[in-house]
């Protein structure tokens, strides 16, 4: 009897086929499912700054993050005689600085950074922590990253700009000079395109010069809560529309006409090796010490200035 060899070999193809179907269905019943676990949420936000405010990122571990930042003096400002002509003179405010930061932000660990700056307003030297303490995963069951940030800073002004304007019938204290702030940072990313985060705040001066809200006649007091808003919505793979706002607790803060919470809009623009931050506000202040408690100028008189940072991170 003759045997077809075609049809042997398309049987013992089938066999083999067959063999190695069912091995894999095997291996398929004992095969590790730890790739399966959630993965945690990267790049929240694209740098540890939207405009004013703190993002939950932190600078990685051995990492050094450098920055420049600039705001400059207001665009134009409806209580001057003359606001036109003072826009033209200054240049939309470009000749006006109202604060330059210098900034350096090193990564312990891949959640943990350490900071140190100086900043122009009331030349203030200020040293941060900021720890993530819960990362969000992709699957929501942990819906939120958490992170921890404090920052104490110290006036080396002159000590009569210091206590200037004021009756000096005390001893010149050293303490004067110190502010502290507090913060935690709740975030979360709801797509690829939206990040949001809420930033319960806490502030306090050691020492202020004494001042009274005209409206309703509340003081102003060395410490008082605060609550910030952030968010970054990603128009393009390198290009995102940035925002946050403080809102002050404090009595002194409600209807003022010479405080202001602070409010920042503008773009963040991803090039290579830098991400560059350009935005308007109406914070005369770069970091917390100051522009939260001394926010002064209003964007419903113009009262707004340019910001921008520049950001570099080296490998260490």
């Amino acid at each position: 009897m003759k045997i077809n060899i075609t049809s042997l070999l398309v049987l013992s193809s089938l066999f083999l086929s067959s063999n190695v179907f069912s091995q894999e269905d095997l291996l398929s019943l004992v095969e590790d499912k730890k790739d399966d676990a959630p993965k945690k949420v990267y790049a929240t936000f694209k740098t540890v700054k939207i405009g004013n405010a703190q993002t939950i990122e932190t600078v990685k571990k051995n990492h050094l993050d450098f920055r420049i930042l600039h705001r400059f003096g207001n665009i134009y400002d409806a209580n001057l005689k003359n606001p036109i002509n003072e826009t033209f003179q200054s240049f939309l405010g470009f000749d006006n600085a109202t604060d330059i930061r210098i900034s350096f932000d090193y990564g312990l660990l891949d959640n943990l950074s350490v900071g140190i700056g100086r900043s122009k307003f009331n030349k203030l030297a200020d040293g941060n922590l900021k720890w993530k303490i819960l990362s969000q995963t992709s699957d929501f069951k942990m819906p939120i990253s958490l992170a921890f940030f404090s920052s104490v800073g110290y006036s080396h002004m002159p000590s009569s700009a210091l206590y200037s304007g004021i009756v000096k019938d005390f001893k010149t204290n050293e303490a004067h000079r110190f502010y502290y702030f507090t913060q935690l940072i709740i975030a979360s990313k709801l797509s690829d395109w939206l990040s949001l985060e809420i930033l319960p705040s806490y502030m306090h001066r050691n020492f202020i010069r004494q001042a009274v809200n005209s409206n309703n006649g509340e003081q102003d007091v060395n410490a008082f809560f605060s609550c910030g808003f952030g968010g970054r919505i990603k128009l393009s793979k390198r290009v995102s529309f940035i925002g946050d706002y403080f809102y002050n607790f404090a009595s002194y803060y409600q209807n003022n006409d010479n405080a202001h919470n602070p409010l920042s809009l503008g773009f963040e623009i991803e090039t290579g090796g830098h991400v560059f931050s350009l935005f308007y506000t109406n914070a005369s202040g770069i970091v917390e010490n100051n522009f939260i408690p001394y926010t002064t100028d209003s964007w419903s008189k113009g009262q707004v200035k340019f910001g921008f940072c520049i950001s570099r991170t080296f490998a260490l």
